[in-house]
């Protein structure tokens, strides 16, 4: 059996298993309030709207960040083995890439020339609130697999696994369906704006590259736990 899972089984309430749970549940919470702002600015064309809910990303991603070292001071404190340090650290450090990619992408918005980000149309906007939509199904799907670490069977996890590949699947392929329009219409934006609108639709979809990644450690760590 995994050394990591048998660690936190055998901790209290105030575990490392708790906090990462707190910790992911504080990662969806960003993504759901990235995906808020980008309807808001994009559906309702309400910036300032949009931008206090940015803010809020930003706000989340700091909380985020201060539950990571939290537990990164907890397990500093307690006699573990190297390989459950290493395991938890990797699968902290894996959670919180998520809410940083999510961030960086509303940090952009937060400073961006959102008139040249309205010139890009409809089809790329639409296209973009579907990757925002993927990206929050795929951290849910993260949030549930963290949940379940310690008592869903190898079979679920598996399947919840593949769901979220195909998650990151779907939003890699929408991506590139972006840049091909962006490329094929020639849209008059100021060159910093435009390199910037591709630095936020990289960042957003690194949240679900990030997401795969997490779902792939948890499997690896539920294969362990069978063995």
């Amino acid at each position: 059996m995994s050394s990591l899972l048998e660690w936190f089984k055998s901790r209290n309430e105030e575990s490392a298993i708790n906090k990462t749970l707190v910790h992911t549940q504080k990662v969806l919470e960003c993504v759901i309030e990235y995906e808020k702002a980008v309807s808001y600015l994009l559906n309702e064309k309400n910036i300032d709207l949009a931008l206090k809910v940015f803010f809020r990303v930003d706000e989340l991603e700091h909380q985020a960040d201060g539950i990571r070292r939290n537990i990164l001071n907890m397990i500093s404190k307690v006699e573990i083995t190297p390989t459950i340090r290493g395991n938890l650290i990797s699968l902290t450090q894996r959670i919180d890439d998520i809410a940083n990619a999510v961030n960086a992408s509303a940090r952009i918005f937060i400073y961006m020339n959102h008139n040249d980000f309205f010139k890009l149309g409809e089809e790329v906007h639409s296209k973009f609130l579907e990757m925002t939509r993927i990206s929050v199904d795929a951290v849910k799907k993260v949030n549930l697999m963290v949940n379940k670490l310690l008592t869903a069977s190898k079979g679920e996890i598996q399947r919840l696994g593949e769901e979220i590949n195909i998650l990151e699947h779907k939003c890699d392929d929408i991506r590139h369906g972006i840049n091909r329009m962006l490329v094929a219409n020639g849209f008059e934006v100021n060159p910093f704006s435009a390199i910037e609108i591709h630095n936020c639709i990289a960042s957003l979809e690194a949240v679900t590259d990030n997401a795969e990644d997490v779902a792939d450690y948890i499997i690896m760590l539920t294969i362990a736990k069978s063995s």
